[in-house]
This record gives structure tokens, sequence and C-alpha cells, in this order.
């Protein structure tokens, strides 16, 4: 059904007037007025909304590195003191689904606990009554008795008590035969990986300044050791006295070469000194990595 009003546009009913068309609404667009004769106005761009992780690119690179700096802050608060292990699932998520799992494990894990209160006290049933050790000759009469017991007072066996537990574990990804520690531990290992995750989506390397430091470490090294000393030498091992971005690695090399490299000014900058066996200059690199390998400038 159409609907028609007086100087209104006839093209919003899905028709047009027309190039050379004469009435008054498209002299008066053309013009420079609407079809009520007002100034038309003038359109201006969509205003984009502020990017956010995982979504569009930053707008430059120096937004995306303060973004990044904000989050190594946040890991390092979120993370002190708190050790977090590394496989806990069998099968590796992707940085969305593991963030949305990590947030649903923060969000429901005090109900896990009460729930697990819960099952404690249904096994503490079975385990104090001494209803569970009289044995019937008949096993179908004895199957009996345990089911009609389990439904009279809620009570969990022990293999009942381990399979209700892991079915909530795995709800919140825990392996099955996960020792959950005190709730407030957990909520602090839930929180520092949800930070990781974080970083693993903004950071100039993908998180590897904090998950694998070493590798890091080596690659600038190598780097220092080409450009300054003019070696081509294979570095023999790492040592690294660090969190986050506080503390370094030294990287060791034959004929008694150390290379330092320093995260301080992560994620802006790697710096390498070399350290013995006499003190060499004092370099900072501009990073950014592809895949796993750290390009320097």
């Amino acid at each position: 059904m159409a609907y028609f009003s007086l100087n209104e546009d006839f093209r919003g009913l899905g028709s047009s007037c027309g190039g050379q068309c004469q009435c008054g609404p498209c002299a008066q667009r053309r013009a420079g007025h609407d079809a009520t004769g007002a100034a038309a106005p003038v359109l201006q761009p969509p205003r984009h909304s502020p990017r956010t992780l995982g979504q569009e690119p930053y707008q430059s690179d120096a937004a995306a590195r303060q973004a990044a700096q904000e989050l190594f802050t946040k890991y390092e608060s979120d993370c002190r003191g708190v050790d977090v292990l590394k496989h806990l699932r069998k099968r590796s998520l992707s940085l969305m689904d593991e963030s949305i799992l990590l947030s649903r494990r923060i969000k429901e894990l005090p109900g896990l606990y009460h729930e697990k209160a819960e099952l404690d006290r249904r096994a503490r049933i079975w385990q104090d009554s001494p209803e569970k050790n009289r044995v019937f000759s008949d096993p179908v009469a004895e199957r009996r008795r345990i089911e009609e017991f389990v439904r009279r007072t809620g009570a969990l066996s022990p293999n009942a008590y381990r399979a209700e537990l892991a079915r909530r574990l795995e709800r919140l990804g825990y392996p099955r035969n996960y020792a959950l520690r005190d709730l407030d531990s957990e909520l602090r290992r839930a929180r520092c990986e949800y930070a990781m995750n974080s970083l693993r989506w903004a950071a100039p390397c993908g998180g590897m300044e904090v998950d694998d430091p070493e590798s890091v470490s080596r690659q600038v090294a190598d780097h220092y050791v080409q450009t300054e000393l003019g070696f081509t030498l294979s570095n023999q091992r790492v040592a690294c006295s660090l969190f986050g971005r506080s503390g370094f690695c030294d990287i060791f090399y034959p004929q008694g070469i150390t290379i330092r490299v320093n995260f301080s000014k992560v994620p802006h900058a790697l710096i390498a000194i070399q350290v013995a066996p006499k003190v060499g200059p004092r370099r900072e690199y501009s990073y950014s990595c592809f895949k796993r390998k750290v390009n320097l400038s």
C-alpha cells in the first residue's frame, strides 16, 4: 500500500522522478534545499567507534603500542606471584574462543565452588553411612538397595562424585582430573590467563615477550652480535631473570661473549648491550614479529 502527501519526495515510494524533472521537490534539491524549503543538511562521514582488541586494526602503530603498554601493565598487575599452568586443555583454542572461555570462567568460578560444596556434602553422606557397607548375597538386590539409598539420601559414591565434579570442571575448560585450589587462587589464575590472552591479541609479538622471552632474547642478541661485533656465532644458552617488563635475559656465546637483553621499554623497544668480556654499546631496537620471527629496526 502506498501513501501520498503534498510536497513530498515521491522517490521514497521506490520510483524516480527522472533527470529532467521540474517538480517542486526536485527543483528545491538542485537549489540546495530539501522538500520543505529548508537548507539541505551537509552529510558528514560516519564517525568510527574506538577500535577494540579482536576487531579492526588500530589507526596507527603508535596507538596499537599504547594499547599494548596498558595491557602489559594489566598483565603485570594480574599475574604477579601467580603460577599459570600453560597446558590445562587437551585441545588448543583460538584466541577468541579462549577469551570467551576465560571470561566465563571468571564469572562462574564462585558458582562452581558452591556446587562443589554441595557435592562434598553428598559425598560425606556416603562416606559416613554404614548402610553402604551392608552386603546382600543377591547382586540384583544389592544394586537395588544401593540405588534406593542414593535416591533417599542424595549420597554420592566416590565414582559418582568424581564424575559429577569432572563434568563441572570441563564446563569451564579444566581437565577432568584438575585439582582445584581455593577460590581466590583460582580467580587470580583465571584473571592472569585472561590478561595473557589480551596480550596475544595486541602485543607486537603476540605475547612472546612474556610467553617466550628466551626466544625473543636469542634473536635480539644474535642481531646485536652480527651488527655490532661483526660475528656470526651460535648462542649457547640463555638465563632469564624476568617478570613482565622487569628484568633481563643474558645470552651466552663462545669466547666469553655475553649479551644482555632488557625488556623495560616493551612494547616500544627492546634493548641490547654487551656485558662480557667487556662492556659494549647499548642499542635500542624498534620491533615487530611475523609468526615467531622478531624483526628489528
